[in-house]
């Protein structure tokens, strides 16, 4: 049997799906990664056809995007996640793993800037923020999840707001011409730029953390899944991200490097 693993349309996403399909084969099945376009729903909607049989998905998309279910005043990751088993169990679809870490939007300062202003969280930047030069990505300053969602919770209000795509928006910060940027948690330059993540003390923004979903598989199959429930860290992602982003080695061979050291781990 061949066990068919969707991939959203970006490389920590094909990295993951490889992963999957290293452990089925350690498992005795074939597998093939299918990389989806770049809409939220096609991988959902692959799955509900039977043209894949398991992808990794994000809690907060899967909440907000996929089951569309009504915004929290505060989003706690553990209700967050509840709501969105009970929503996909609704659509006959299970949840395997939680894989230990989430890729969520978050606002990033250099380490250095962090250490002399005593910054761990968005309420701590806040009191400085009216000083500062924010960049984000265009949309970033419309979303609703975005900058409207901080100046609500937060009354984060910047001296200037920058518009830059993500290279340039880190190029920026590294040269100390913008003070704060928007950064995924797991995106690998938030540790080859030297920057700090601030925590979402309020939580006004949603959490995304990875889980994997599916139909009922082999049992065989869902075993082999359920060996990554909480062995992901965000640092871990990073660096797999890093592999791929800085050292421009392969999907296939980060994946199968990284279910070595699992089964050695594991024995």
């Amino acid at each position: 049997m061949k066990i068919v693993i969707g991939a959203k349309p970006f490389n920590e996403q094909k990295i993951l799906a490889h992963i999957l399909g290293k452990l089925f084969e350690r498992a005795g099945f074939d597998y093939e990664v299918r990389v989806s376009e770049p809409r939220l729903e096609a991988n959902l909607e692959a799955l509900e056809k039977g043209e894949i049989n398991v992808y990794v998905e994000y809690t907060g998309t899967a909440y907000n995007a996929l089951l569309k279910l009504p915004p929290m005043k505060e989003w706690y990751p553990e209700k967050v996640f509840n709501a969105v088993v009970e929503g996909f169990r609704e659509r006959e679809i299970q949840i395997f793993a939680r894989l230990g870490f989430r890729n969520d939007f978050a606002l990033a300062v250099r380490k250095d800037f962090a250490k002399k202003n005593s910054l761990e969280t968005i309420s701590d930047l806040a009191k400085i923020s009216k000083n500062l030069v924010f960049a984000c990505p265009g949309p970033y300053i419309e979303r609703p999840d975005g900058l409207p969602r901080l100046k609500e919770v937060y009354d984060l209000e910047f001296r200037e707001i920058k518009p830059l795509m993500p290279p340039q928006m880190y190029e920026a910060i590294s040269k100390g011409e913008v003070d704060v940027i928007t950064a995924f948690t797991t995106d690998a330059r938030v540790e080859v730029f030297n920057l700090k993540t601030l925590n979402d003390d309020r939580k006004a923004l949603p959490p995304y953390e990875a889980i994997l979903i599916g139909r009922e598989l082999p049992e065989k199959v869902e075993e082999a899944l359920r060996l990554l429930e909480g062995k992901i860290t965000v640092e871990m992602m990073r660096e797999l991200n890093r592999k791929l982003d800085f050292e421009g080695r392969k999907e296939e061979e980060i994946a199968e490097e990284f279910v070595g050291n699992l089964f050695d781990e594991m024995h």
